[in-house]
């Protein structure tokens, strides 16, 4: 039925693009009118992605310096002795290996922060210490909160009398994730304004960019291109809801009268790029070339075409797969775990070994109850995440109600036992509020049986793990 109600949408689909078709022959002028719009969508597409792909090169440099550091043996190695040495000659060592940073790229500042005694460090000495009270210093505990390996940010450079300028941050941790600070290099804006102001001059274009995943900072003003969320909505005439909005790898464009306008989200540094052009002489040039522009117009109509047929089948599944995945965990849900275990028990469960495991977070009414909802999600999602990176492609894992987890791992019950004992011990050293663990029957999976089944001899094995104490897991003998 779905495929046939997909043929019917498509069918539709392609008889209105040849009534329209048919329409703009009739009307010469909305015709070219419309492909004008297209054509500066496409050029303002082009360009966002362009100006995308010059700025992540342009700070790439800063990006994997920073990188290079946070990873240093040495820099690792100095921050765990920093509290115990205090000598000059062991700091002198730290300002030595950033002003050599700073020398060999030619940033204008390299630094780094100490997460044990906050002590910003730079390649001219010590700055001062950062405090969560001094909002100069909001860049770093933000940054800190985000848990993600690195940001690029605007703002003031303190060190070098309060220059805007670009900032790569990156962070530093221990062999076991605890953090032991932030390193990072700066340069002045000047290079980076330029190089927008020379698209702007070139294509007649409006660009504006806005920092819509990074830490925030003290910096709250504009530049000339990098701007407040706020100001970026003015200049462009657009909500601030829309400054903000997600878009995919590909972007988003759109039209309202003759202003055509792109946006780009920057992954690498986590901007959105706005691109903005007027298309009134795109379209005078396009008139003035009718005749020519009919053949193209029926292959772009083609085009379109066939894109709007790939597009819609991957729309539909996508729509699909977004329903039946859970919406804290992003795993799969219960309707979508079933469907994947009826596809392959046949296929893959009565050639081979497989074990189903059913799981439950101990305790986890005492979260909520003593930590509030908030930190039992977090709870959901630590548990969630260590599966996901335990398991693997050996395996799936779905959230089948509650705290209760359910998986298959490609494998024999004692190995899929040691592969969850290790996420339970991972689990188990992650510094948190309350002590976390879950209880876990593992069964062989029994291709002749229903999953319900399965899941019935997996509980038994569950509910022993329980009786023992809980922060177990238990393969079932029979």
């Amino acid at each position: 039925m779905k495929k046939h109600s997909l043929l019917v949408a498509n069918i539709i689909v392609v008889i209105l693009i040849i009534v329209v078709f048919a329409g703009l022959q009739i009307n010469e002028y909305t015709y070219y009118k419309n492909l004008a719009i297209d054509q500066a969508r496409e050029d303002v597409a082009f360009t966002a992605g362009d100006i995308s792909s010059h700025l992540t090169i342009a700070t790439t440099d800063q990006v994997v310096a920073s990188q290079m550091m946070a990873n240093d043996i040495f820099l690792k190695m100095w921050t765990l002795s920093e509290v115990g040495d205090t000598t000059d000659a062991h700091k002198k060592l730290l300002y030595n290996y950033l002003k050599e940073y700073k020398e060999k790229y030619n940033y204008d500042i390299v630094f780094f922060v100490s997460n044990n005694t906050y002590n910003y460090y730079y390649d001219g000495g010590l700055n001062k210490v950062v405090s969560p009270d001094d909002n100069f210093d909001s860049w770093y505990f933000n940054f800190l909160d985000l848990n993600q390996e690195y940001d690029i940010q605007i703002d003031h450079d303190e060190v070098n009398d309060f220059s805007v300028s670009l900032f790569v941050n990156c962070l530093v941790t221990d062999e076991k994730g605890k953090t032991l600070g932030v390193v990072g290099v700066g340069n002045k804006i000047d290079d980076f304004q330029s190089k927008l102001e020379n698209y702007e001059s070139e294509y007649d274009l409006t660009v504006c960019i806005a920092n819509v995943g990074n830490a925030h900072n003290s910096f709250t003003g504009s530049t000339t291109y990098y701007k407040t969320v706020e100001d970026a909505a003015k200049t462009l005439g657009l909500s601030t809801e829309t400054i903000t909005m997600e878009v995919d790898d590909d972007g988003y464009a759109w039209n309202d009268g003759n202003i055509c306008t792109k946006v780009m989200h920057n992954k690498a540094l986590n901007w959105n790029i706005f691109v903005q052009t007027d298309i009134t002489p795109n379209i005078n040039i396009l008139l003035a070339q009718m005749n020519r522009r009919i053949v193209l117009l029926a292959l772009i109509i083609l085009s379109y075409l066939f894109v709007s047929f790939t597009l819609f089948s991957k729309l539909t599944h996508i729509t699909y797969e977004a329903q039946n995945t859970d919406e804290l965990t992003r795993i799969a849900n219960n309707r979508l775990f079933r469907e994947r275990f009826d596809k392959e028990k046949k296929r893959k469960y009565a050639k081979n070994t497989a074990s189903l495991f059913m799981l439950d977070v101990d305790n986890f009414k005492t979260f909520n109850d003593t930590k509030g909802h908030l930190y039992g999600n977090t709870v959901l999602i630590l548990v969630t995440n260590t599966l996901k990176e335990s398991i693997g492609e050996n395996g799936h894992l779905g959230r089948w109600g509650g705290d209760e987890f359910i998986g298959v791992i490609y494998a024999s019950p004692e190995k899929a036992k040691e592969i969850l004992d290790n996420a339970q011990q991972t689990i188990s050293d992650q510094d948190t509020a309350m002590p976390i663990s879950f209880s876990c029957g593992i069964a062989e999976i029994d291709s002749s049986l229903s999953l319900e089944k399965n899941i019935e001899i997996a509980d038994l094995a569950l509910y022993e793990s329980k009786e023992k104490g809980k922060g177990r897991c238990t393969v079932y003998k029979g």
